[in-house]
């Protein structure tokens, strides 16, 4: 039997007002896979991300996590049931390191010290982190960004996590243990769904791969197969799969 769906999501249309941006589609993660999303800028990627996660809703189709429609589930709940996203390097700027840290943290419980031992597990994974955790989040490097939003992936431990372009402006070294951070939440049970402009950094990464199009899902192949095909690879990304 084929592992479960972590998230899901079936027949999408998304628009912003007038402009359908997204059209019918089908997009699934099993629990435990990484799989990515990949496609040249304006096509949509970052646009299912938002409806994936709840800060958009869709005009049709249904959103699933684990089995459970979660369509019109607020952004907020949807993280308490196990969907988390990273966005970029955002991160709240005027707040330290370790402020932020803790805001990340307002699904665990402050009992016990459970919070404080989230960060303190954190910081362990990421010693750069604790060395500047009074510093402002606005003082950090891009790397050490990009570090912070996913050291909240520790704390809220998430059954699914959505990675849009984390390594866009990062040096090839960061991006290299950045991706390393990554594998190492999916080994903690954590599925991905990885939107990235740069294939080779995806592919580098993941299990299998849609490619979209104008809005719509054009392709799927496993990684491997890609890997063997660089110039069906570069026919996806310039937008030719016919």
């Amino acid at each position: 039997m084929p592992p479960a769906d972590a998230i899901a999501c079936a027949g999408v249309d998304a628009a912003y007002g007038p402009v359908q941006v997204l059209y019918g589609v089908d997009v699934r993660v099993a629990d435990g896979e990484m799989v990515g999303l990949c496609g040249p800028n304006g096509v949509g990627k970052t646009t299912l991300v938002r409806v994936l996660s709840g800060l958009q809703r869709p005009g049709a189709g249904r959103v699933l996590l684990a089995g459970r429609d979660i369509t019109a589930v607020p952004a907020a709940r949807r993280v308490r049931l196990g969907l988390s996203t990273v966005v970029g390097q955002q991160a709240f700027g005027s707040l330290t390191v370790t402020e932020n840290l803790r805001m990340y943290g307002y699904t665990v419980s402050r009992r016990d010290g459970r919070l404080r031992r989230a960060v303190d597990g954190a910081f362990a994974v990421f010693p750069r982190l604790y060395e500047r955790r009074d510093q402002p989040a606005s003082t950090l490097s891009g790397g050490e960004r990009q570090m912070l939003v996913l050291a909240k992936t520790l704390i809220q431990r998430p059954r699914v996590l959505l990675v849009d372009e984390f390594s866009l402006g990062l040096a090839p070294v960061v991006v290299g243990g950045l991706l390393e951070m990554v594998r190492r939440l999916n080994r903690l049970g954590t599925a991905l769904l990885v939107v990235e402009q740069s294939v080779n950094v995806a592919l580098s990464l993941v299990d299998r791969a849609y490619f979209m199009e104008k809005g719509t899902i054009v392709a799927e192949h496993t990684a491997a197969h890609l890997a063997q095909q660089p110039d069906l690879v570069q026919s996806l990304m310039l937008g030719g799969h016919a």
